[in-house]
């Protein structure tokens, strides 16, 4: 496996570098980034949570030069700048929102600052935050019409088989299981791919100088991208079988192990 051209390193969060419902880095993935950084290679954020939900120590200790957010959607440079977004199709969303409300489907937006909970406020205080000290950033809009921002994302909660029979409302909306009874849904013309891509091109680098490390659906197009894709040992099956590599769980110290094994740190 090729490492000599890689000078970029591009990390999912959740499950990846900080469990599901944790808010601390594991110390290993801290060591190991630093370690990254002080060989000269560039290391980045890309994740399906939007810059206000993402968890402090990725700000305060990772500190990357730029955070590709809600799935490519948008992305901030270090001074949490809006560089790049891509929205939805406003009536597509609309339709969505009412497609939700109609079958009492969980349904938030995500926008630049905060996210609008329009049905289910509730599950999203305790299942979608699940113990992050961010609920400040959902804002209650339950049944009202659509805000006057066009959304970057929506976030589905509840019967998988209902939300997806809503793929054919948003032909332009990609559907990412986050989590059971949970679905991510963006722009096709977004996703992760898109959104670092504007990012290597800003930096002067291509994909064949990547590592990234990701463990769930929506980061399948960016390992398959990488020079080298590395799945998480916690990771589905199928993210493992596109993976280049497959390292251990996150509680196991799967960034460092992968790192020292390929010689990058």
């Amino acid at each position: 496996m090729k490492t000599k051209n890689i000078s970029v390193a591009i990390f999912d969060i959740d499950d990846t570098l900080i469990q599901r419902g944790q808010q601390t880095i594991e110390i290993s993935a801290v060591e190991s980034i630093n370690a990254l950084k002080a060989k000269g290679i560039e290391v980045l954020i890309a994740t399906g949570r939007a810059l206000y939900f993402i968890q402090d120590p990725i700000h305060d200790i990772i500190k990357p030069e730029y955070t590709v957010t809600i799935n490519g959607a948008c992305v901030y440079n270090e001074d949490h700048e809006v560089v790049y977004d891509v929205p939805m199709e406003r009536d597509e969303v609309e339709a969505l929102l009412a497609y939700a409300l109609k079958h009492d489907l969980g349904f938030a937006t995500k926008l630049r600052h905060e996210m609008h909970v329009y049905n289910k406020m509730e599950t999203f205080q305790t299942i979608y935050l699940k113990g992050s000290p961010k609920g400040y950033i959902l804002k209650d809009h339950y049944h009202e019409a659509l805000g006057e921002e066009t959304p970057m994302g929506v976030f589905m909660m509840g019967n998988e088989a209902l939300i997806e029979a809503s793929s054919p409302l948003s032909p332009d909306g990609h559907y990412a299981k986050a989590y059971d009874d949970a679905y991510d849904v963006y722009s096709k013309r977004a996703g992760k791919i898109a959104g670092i891509e504007y990012v290597l091109k800003k930096i002067g680098h291509t994909w064949e100088n990547v590592i990234a490390f990701g463990d769930a659906a929506n980061d399948l197009s960016m390992l398959e991208h990488a020079a080298i894709g590395v799945a998480m040992g916690n990771a589905p099956q199928h993210v493992k079988d596109l993976a280049d590599y497959t390292t251990l769980d996150i509680d196991q110290d799967g960034i460092e192990y992968a790192l020292k094994n390929l010689n990058l740190i």
